[in-house]
């Protein structure tokens, strides 16, 4: 039977979950029922899933039945869904959440609290778990055994319950992505009974991040992570955050710490240890229960902080992985289907994986059974010691407002080329519950003086570790497979820096001083308006385009209906020089208001001018944007649409249908390929695995119709992996000089670079004369004709993270703008807005598709 991709419930539908499925078993109201009363099934049933408005109503009756259960919502996901936290714990610790919460905090600062009230409130105080579940959609073992695990908490009367009850407090997330599960849930139940039935849906279960959301725990850009770190995280500062994943089906059948290295440098060694003792707990605790396949320290490593945010806040984020089915339907795997692979041998016994699965059935009920028995385990360890928790956090704390190092302090100049951006980040250290300053006097530190509005991050206060890794430059330690063998794969990026990477400037203090400080209001602490650069009525407003806030505002302006040029060339207006790409706003009936409020919304400032320079502009049109939408769902993509939206670029998807279909240019002016394998681009999903209409890819057909929009005059931005593709399909006159490199040959594992920019060319506009660049091993140009926009310097360009091969690159293109036919292809060699944190290169993407609409209107 094949899947009818015509109904509607099949679609990629988004939006708020309204039908509830509901079922005919009645449960007296004095009881507090299980699930399977409620759901009318057994968690874990094959072919079964509770969708979230059934996990929500769930966990509202258990809030209305038992007194150990309290639920909140705290908020709305992404697409408006119900977003929920169940704090479970004994009736009477229930009564006092307040006092409990008062005593967390108040732990949490050891400045505010002597040696003899800090004893007294950690014999009294409980310990906060926090368990996060079913963040990746997909994996949705976790969510459905939320319900189990709250039941017998809500209604067990063994000691183990008890004790649970009596010294933990659990912050319970039945789901970090309630819109995803709804996503899924809708896809999978269309497959039952088909030929693809379990298959993932072959589009992001994340509106924008898709798989990368738990990659959001230091940029806190979407309502999720925002919301669990405000209300779970900040609030109740946990001493454990347990993290229930899902992993391949074909690999070890759970996987826990003791993590591999390399750990953050910042993490305390207290919390590293607890780290490692607890995963072997669980392990220890499943393996003696006879549960096979467990492993510890293969695989994850603690190094970004992007996942780890409980790290380096006085508390352990342990990540819990099990190994997944196809969603709800089970899988049968012989022995000799288990696959070795990054550093896991599921068949081999070692001391980290002393009993191998054998093979077998493998359903949703043995991943139910695993997350429960884990969470379990987690929360029966923090019971029995609960003291030695609650005083270890406390303790790394202390230590991080007593122990004084090097840097003493971080200074953030008021005067930044994109002080926006610069606001920005220092929004986000204060969303990490990080203290910052501002001087309200000049002052000396380090033999130098700074002026009053200086921004100071100082050592010395509970979350300084999260500040100093987010403030540092990485140098990620050179890891091999083997001694002399290629280098081994990091997790993640081995880049983080925020200043870096987000174009703010900053200065390391290493010596104490002294200075008049007050808080910062970051709400005010950008400034904008209007100013007039002479008397007399104004003829245009001029802004300046080295900040990304000045894009917002003339993509506002565009809107509105006002007329925008840039100017070609630098230029003197009323005594003040401006750079090439200068915003030049008509002035016109209803303008000088709308501009007075755009300035004042985006802390910009717009100068007023009487007269101008009779200099050659590009006239600026709203550009048509379609972004290419693959059915292999891809975080790129969706960081794309969320970035251009966030900036006010309105843009269109495009299918693979779509593009194929050709006639591109009649309602397109660009079209961007973000980052995507060339095999899945020209390729898509397997036609083994899927409807046809989500297989086939770009194609031939595909290549053709790209080839023909940039021909009649299109821009086609291509992002690394797609300028690969671009350069084979469309058979331009260039090539990647790192064809065929080996790891051990170049290797650029989420690393900054540094990159020189043309800044008088259009796709540079408003950067700076060198700036950094988010390798992903990303490919580096040669040139036969176009215009060489950014490239990599002589020596070595590395700025934080981890490089192999700086010669490979040196002097190579990494921005390059390539004339074809009436249009051209801009191909980026890097990933110029990655995961919405590299803000210091979102110009690079924004300058693209200004370009693409632009016309000469010489004045």
């Amino acid at each position: 039977m094949l899947l009818s991709t015509r109904a509607p419930y099949i679609s990629e539908r988004r939006g708020v979950e309204r039908s509830v499925e509901s079922s005919s078993i009645s449960v007296r109201e004095d009881q507090v029922p299980s699930p399977e009363e409620l759901l009318g099934f057994r968690v874990g049933d094959d072919r079964k899933l509770a969708g979230w408005s059934q996990i929500v109503d769930y966990f509202q009756v258990l809030g209305g039945r038992s007194e150990r259960v309290r639920v909140d919502e705290i908020g709305k996901s992404t697409e408006g869904n119900p977003f929920i936290v169940a704090t479970i714990s004994s009736p009477d610790t229930i009564s006092e959440l307040d006092r409990h919460l008062e005593s967390q905090q108040r732990l949490a600062d050891p400045r505010t609290i002597d040696d003899q009230a800090a004893a007294a409130l950690i014999e009294s105080s409980k310990v906060v778990v926090v368990v996060t579940c079913s963040i990746h959609a997909v994996e949705v073992g976790a969510s459905q055994m939320s319900m189990l695990l709250a039941h017998r908490l809500a209604s067990g009367d063994d000691p183990d319950v008890a004790r649970i009850l009596d010294n933990v407090i659990l912050l319970l997330v039945p789901s970090s992505n309630p819109d995803g599960l709804i996503t899924v849930k809708r896809w999978y139940d269309a497959t039952i009974g088909t030929e693809y039935e379990g298959v993932n849906p072959p589009f992001l279960y994340h509106r924008y991040a898709g798989h990368d959301n738990n990659r959001d725990w230091f940029m806190f850009t979407q309502a999720e992570t925002r919301l669990v770190v405000e209300h779970c995280l900040n609030r109740w500062h946990p001493q454990i955050l347990l993290d229930l994943h899902q992993t391949r089906p074909t690999g070890m059948r759970m996987i826990l710490p003791p993590l591999v290295d390399p750990i953050g440098p910042n993490v305390d060694p207290v919390l590293q240890s607890q780290l490692a003792m607890l995963g072997s707990h669980i392990a220890s605790e499943l393996t003696a229960q006879g549960k096979p396949g467990v492993a510890m320290n293969v695989v994850y490593d603690g190094y970004s902080p992007s996942r780890s945010y409980s790290h380096y806040h006085g508390g352990i984020r342990l990540l819990s992985e099990v190994a997944g089915a196809r969603i709800a339907t089970p899988v049968s795997l012989s022995k000799d289907e288990l696959k070795p692979t990054r550093g896991e041998s599921p068949s081999t016994a070692s001391w980290n994986h002393p009993l191998p699965w054998k093979g077998g059935r493998w359903g949703l009920d043995d991943i139910v059974e695993y997350h429960l028995a884990a969470a379990t385990a987690c929360l029966n360890h923090a019971a029995r010691n609960r003291s030695t928790w609650v005083e270890s956090s406390y303790d790394v704390r202390r230590r991080a407002v007593t122990a004084a190092g090097n840097p003493s302090a971080y200074l953030v100049p008021e005067a930044q080329a994109d002080p926006n951006t610069a606001v920005e980040m220092l929004a986000l250290m204060r969303t990490a519950d990080v203290e910052v300053h501002e001087a309200t006097a000049p002052f000396t530190a380090d033999g130098r003086t700074f002026p009053a509005g200086t921004r100071v991050i100082q050592q010395l206060q509970p979350n300084w570790a999260f500040a100093k890794t987010m403030l540092e430059t990485q140098s990620y330690a050179d890891v091999r497979e083997f001694p002399g063998g290629p280098p081994k794969e990091p997790y993640d990026a081995t880049a983080h820096s925020l200043p870096i990477q987000m174009g703010v400037s900053t200065i390391a203090v290493k010596a104490s001083f002294d200075a008049e400080l007050r808080p910062l209001d970051v709400s005010s602490a950008g400034r904008g308006g209007v100013r007039c650069q002479a008397s007399g009525r104004p003829v245009a407003y001029l802004v300046r385009p080295n900040t990304n806030a000045s894009v917002r505002a003339i993509n506002r302006l565009l809107a509105a209906g006002a007329r925008v040029d840039r100017y070609l060339e630098a230029f003197e207006a009323a005594g003040a020089v401006y750079e090439p790409g200068t915003f030049c706003v008509a002035s016109g009936e209803a303008v000088a208001e709308l501009i007075a409020e755009v300035a004042e919304r985006e802390s910009l400032t717009f100068d007023a001018v009487i007269a101008l320079p009779d200099l050659a502009t590009d006239r600026i049109q709203a550009p048509r944007v379609g972004i290419y939408k693959s059915y292999v769902p891809n975080p790129e993509e969706g960081w794309t649409r969320f970035v251009l939206e966030e900036y006010g670029f309105a843009h269109r998807p495009l299918l693979d249908g779509d593009v194929r279909a050709g006639s591109l240019r009649a309602d397109l002016d660009c079209i961007v390929l973000p980052h995507q394998r060339t095999r899945q681009l020209e390729r898509g999903q397997d036609p083994s695995s899927y409807p046809e209409e989500y297989t086939g890819g770009l194609g031939d057909a595909g290549a053709k119709s790209l080839r023909a929009f940039v021909e009649e005059g299109g821009t086609l931005v291509a992002v690394d992996g797609a300028a690969r593709y671009a350069i084979q399909r469309l058979e331009l006159p260039v090539s990647n000089a790192l064809a065929g490199a080996t790891r051990s040959e170049f290797f650029a594992p989420g690393s900054l670079l540094r990159v020189e920019l043309d800044t008088a060319h259009p796709i540079a506009y408003g950067m700076p004369a060198t700036a950094a660049a988010m390798s992903v091993s990303s490919p580096a140009f040669d040139v036969s004709r176009g215009s060489v926009v950014a490239r990599y310097p002589a020596g070595n360009p590395l700025l934080s993270g981890w490089l192999i091969g700086a010669e490979r690159i040196e002097g190579k293109a990494a921005l390059v703008d390539v004339p074809m036919g009436e249009g051209r292809v801009i191909l980026i060699g890097f990933r110029p807005h990655f995961r919405a944190q590299a803000r210091g290169t979102y110009r690079i993407l924004f300058n693209s598709l200004f370009y693409s609409s632009s016309g000469n209107s010489s004045r």
